[in-house]
């Protein structure tokens, strides 16, 4: 039961969940017909857009990623590796579309930033190996693991496929160092740089380190650097995004913290 409410509250709980939009519109018409003339319902729905509107733009989707990920940049050149030899990069999302038998997917925004800093790394470090670790987190909705997406973006990206290892087993963050650990041990990898996203990156440390692992962090750009600059009081989907992770990551953290995992 715990994990049923733990999967629908990831699902259904980010801020530009249709479901939570709903319980939020209910409430208030439910309240309104009780109580006509309460200020409640009009504070609660004016609170809701206002809340809405701030984490919908990239002021407010910069504030909370800085809240979850202050102090953590990419690494800028092989002397800050400190001897590592390997980057791991752990998947952020895909999509997948089966007919047929013939399978199609596609990364997440967040994912392919990632391959990109993986690639970035590899080469600023000429790193030996490029280890790529996300499996099938929901099976019949993901029909290939997130590790040969990852795979074929970074080839897209210039490192050579015989450099890439794929780790597709690993679900969630809890299971990436259980799952590396003996591809690390089997290619002895003593060091290695760790690529997520800013926002992910904390949590995903903590879990290295509780297993006894400790890379080296190199955090995956927010957005593309051929993008216009971003409209800061402008709402848009990709703050929107961007806000809605950084919120999960909050609740994550917690609910890591109170199982013991980090």
């Amino acid at each position: 039961m715990g994990g049923v409410t733990v999967d629908f509250l990831r699902e259904h709980g980010r801020i530009d969940s249709p479901v939570l939009v709903v319980v939020v519109l209910v409430v208030v018409i439910a309240w309104l017909w009780r109580r006509p003339d309460a200020r409640g319902p009009r504070r609660l729905l004016l609170a809701y857009v206002t809340v809405y509107w701030l984490l919908a733009t990239w002021t407010g989707a910069t504030l909370l990623t800085f809240a979850v990920a202050h102090g953590l940049t990419q690494l800028p050149d092989r002397e800050s590796a400190g001897g590592a030899d390997t980057v791991v990069v752990l998947g952020g999302g895909a999509a997948t579309f089966g007919q047929s038998g013939a399978v199609i997917g596609l990364l997440t925004s967040g994912s392919v930033l990632r391959a990109l800093e993986a690639a970035r790394v590899y080469k600023a470090i000429g790193a030996r190996l490029v280890i790529v670790s996300g499996g099938i987190p929901t099976p019949g909705f993901q029909l290939a693991p997130e590790s040969a997406l990852l795979r074929a973006a970074l080839i897209d990206a210039g490192v050579p496929a015989d450099r890439i290892v794929q780790d597709p087993e690993a679900r969630t963050t809890r299971e990436h160092p259980r799952t590396l650990g003996p591809i690390l041990q089997s290619h002895h990898v003593s060091r290695f740089v760790l690529v997520t996203s800013p926002a992910h990156m904390r949590r995903a440390l903590a879990v290295f380190r509780a297993a006894g692992l400790d890379p080296v962090p190199s955090v995956s750009l927010r957005r593309p650097e051929n993008l216009p600059p971003p409209k800061w009081i402008v709402p848009t989907n990709e703050s929107l995004y961007q806000s809605g992770q950084a919120i999960y990551e909050f609740g994550a953290w917690v609910y890591y913290r109170w199982n013991g995992w980090n």
